[in-house]
């Protein structure tokens, strides 16, 4: 049996980065997204074979990396989705992307391009309308510049319409528990790129140290703190509403209970005055009986 670590799922941050430090699996993955034929540097020999160096090497993408024709590529993985919290971040650091390269003598037609390639694992099918493409157009629908393309691949649209490659990844995503793990060994380690997935995985939870490092990590503690912040937020202001209610259903029940005493008071407090008065006893005597002033005992004598 193949291993498996439950505190490691195949689609957590930190194993992802990992796992696709491999240059063959990340060649392969991003044919399959892309459509293309394409050829990455090694990103593990430029940070001189340092995996904790490489993981870390984005600015804020998992994984970050050069095609050999030049173009800076990238390989994200999202989970938790907020569709334009999530759209706007992954533009602001494409744009950086861009933005940070050197420009020698106003030579911007050097630029390289920024392809970002973008999964989304958790992001439920109303969410999103299809797997998408996204490129720098004019109005007329003409592309405007091939500067920045981004392909955003929500796993849940996904289907038998898609590559084998796409199937299986997404399969492999879905890796929940020891019985998921069996059941997608049991399908696809007889398929190159399955094999090259379990194999990838295998290699990256061996060493729990690196990804428990990498797990304390600012990259991935503020992003999935922001995300959970969020979250947290609307469960804390869904609770704060309940909480309220109910608070305000006791506070409401104590208040009346409290007028109904004071009303009860006065209303008895009258009814004694009245009987009094009947009786032609003294106002001060009846002031002190009653803790009704002279002017209220007075109002009451005249309507009598």
């Amino acid at each position: 049996m193949m291993n498996f670590n439950i505190n490691y799922l195949p689609k957590s941050d930190v194993v992802f980065t990992v796992m696709f430090l491999n240059k063959e699996l990340c060649e392969r993955t991003l044919q399959a997204i892309l459509g293309e034929n394409i050829e990455l540097v090694d990103i593990v020999a430029e940070s001189k074979n340092d995996m904790h160096k490489a993981a870390l090497n984005a600015i804020y993408f998992d994984i970050k990396t050069k095609a050999v024709d030049g173009r800076i590529v990238t390989l994200d993985l999202q989970r938790k989705y907020r569709k334009d919290r999530v759209r706007k971040r992954t533009v602001y650091y494409a744009c950086r992307e861009i933005s940070s390269q050197k420009v020698s003598k106003g030579e911007y037609e050097n630029l390289k391009s920024v392809v970002v390639t973008f999964l989304l694992t958790e992001a439920t099918l109303k969410h999103t309308n299809d797997n998408k493409h996204i490129l720098l157009k004019d109005e007329t629908g003409n592309i405007y510049s091939d500067i920045l393309t981004i392909h955003e691949v929500n796993m849940k649209h996904i289907n038998q319409k898609n590559s084998q490659e796409m199937q299986i990844l997404k399969a492999f995503f879905e890796i929940n528990t020891q019985k998921d793990f069996q059941n997608f060994s049991e399908n696809y380690s007889q398929n190159d790129y399955g094999r090259l997935l379990l194999d990838a995985y295998a290699q990256a939870i061996r060493d729990d140290t690196l990804l428990d490092s990498l797990a304390k990590e600012d990259k991935y503690m503020i992003r999935l703190s922001d995300e959970e912040r969020l979250e947290e937020r609307e469960k804390g202001e869904k609770i704060g509403k309940e909480i309220g209610k109910e608070i305000g259903k006791e506070i409401g029940k104590e208040i009346g209970k409290e007028i109904g005493k004071e009303i009860g008071k006065e209303e008895k407090a009258v009814e004694i005055t009245l009987n009094m008065l009947k009786m032609d006893l003294d106002m001060d005597f009846i002031s002190q009986a009653t803790g009704l002033s002279e002017k209220e005992i007075q109002q009451l004598k005249d309507s009598l």
